[in-house]
């Protein structure tokens, strides 16, 4: 499916992740056995692997808003939501940016008082640099000579869509990074994601869940 960004253009119409996601939960609903639903926001991993930020962050709000209807149309004390990933990215912030400093922009010097100022901060080859960038990708800048400068990013607008994050290391697509990632969940026994879990453990929990709310149909009956 094409990016969040590019959907105006797509002349098939595709649907929202929100939208998809609240189609699946009415047609699920009528389970009275109850459902298991999964909704991946797997664009956002193509945006990073493509060293992409405007793309990759563009379908991260596409795929809070799907986490948000699915909110809306679920009662918490029926329905676990989980909301985690499979992996990280090697994409990191850096260089001080000041609060206000776009994303995807470049970081600005500020006045001593935190207010932002005209100039860019320059790092040490004495050009400007971006927010966001990637230890690794296609924004990298490869040459025969190992003292290959640089590009000035001074007059490129890095908030364009096309724009690609620069790199430390070159490779033609971005990879998986090995930090933890986070596991938000909210509804019946979600207060056991707690601490540092191994990733098989979101499995045991939602299967202790759904055997708790078939014990409890059972006994009803």
């Amino acid at each position: 499916m094409a990016y969040v960004a590019d959907r105006a253009k797509d002349k098939g119409g595709e649907p929202s992740l929100a939208e998809m996601t609240e189609k699946a939960i009415q047609i699920l609903q009528k389970n009275p056995e109850g459902f298991f639903l999964l909704v991946e926001g797997g664009r956002i991993d193509h945006g990073n692997h493509a060293s992409n930020a405007y793309r990759m962050l563009n379908d991260g709000v596409a795929f809070n808003e799907a986490v948000k209807k699915a909110l809306e149309l679920t009662d918490a004390e029926e329905t676990l939501i989980i909301v985690t990933a499979d992996h990280s990215h090697v994409l990191t912030i850096s260089g001080y940016p000041q609060r206000g400093n776009p994303i995807l922009g470049k970081v600005v010097e500020t006045d001593g008082h935190g207010l932002p100022k005209n100039d860019f901060k320059l790092a040490g080859d004495g050009k400007p640099y971006t927010t966001l960038s990637y230890a690794n990708g296609s924004g990298a800048w490869e040459s025969k000579d190992d003292n290959a400068a640089r590009p000035d990013l001074t007059e490129v607008d890095t908030t364009d869509p096309d724009y690609i994050q620069q790199a430390a290391i070159p490779r033609g697509s971005e990879t998986h990074a090995g930090e933890d990632v986070g596991i938000f969940a909210q509804g019946p026994k979600a207060y056991l994601f707690r601490g540092v879990v191994e990733q098989n453990y979101i499995f045991h929990v939602m299967d202790y869940a759904a055997s708790l709310r078939e014990r409890a149909a059972q006994t009803s009956q």
